[in-house]
């Protein structure tokens, strides 16, 4: 049978279509807001804290440490289990994998970056280096394996 529909034109879409359309906003949605709560914390960390030598090196006030440690813990338990809520499984398994290539990597270099600095042939291990290693790895090997 002939296609009598004019050119350009599209059928309305399905149920199935909708549906997936308001699932992939409310992820939008859910990672925008995690964002903007991790930009928020970060710029509370630097407007909290003393100036000292090098990157984070100074202080916080106890109730400032507090406040950013639980609003951390919030929103990365809480937003987790709110964004796993509305994933499919190929999502969850690229998510997997890209939290698992991250563990690797800082499991394996942190030692080895230890045991150097013992030998006094490289500087002390930096947590904001390793937290950063970390984050990098997780975010490179989610996206790698979400679309490839």
């Amino acid at each position: 049978m002939a296609n009598i529909r004019k050119a350009g034109v599209s059928e309305p879409i399905g149920p199935g279509e909708a549906l997936e359309r308001r699932q992939r906003r409310r992820r939008t949605l859910i990672l925008s807001l995690l964002m903007i709560a991790g930009g928020i914390i970060g710029y509370a960390l630097v407007l909290a804290g003393d100036v000292g030598p090098g990157f984070h090196q100074g202080t916080l006030s106890a109730w400032a440490a507090i406040t950013l440690a639980l609003g951390w813990l919030v929103s990365v338990i809480g937003g987790s289990i709110w964004y796993k809520r509305h994933i499919d499984e190929i999502d969850q398994a690229a998510q997997i994998w890209g939290i698992a290539a991250a563990g690797s990597v800082v499991l394996i270099l942190y030692p080895a970056w230890y045991l150097l600095w013992r030998g006094q042939l490289v500087g002390e291990p930096n947590a904001h280096v390793i937290f950063a290693t970390l984050y990098v790895v997780m975010i490179g090997a989610y996206l790698s394996k979400k679309f490839r």
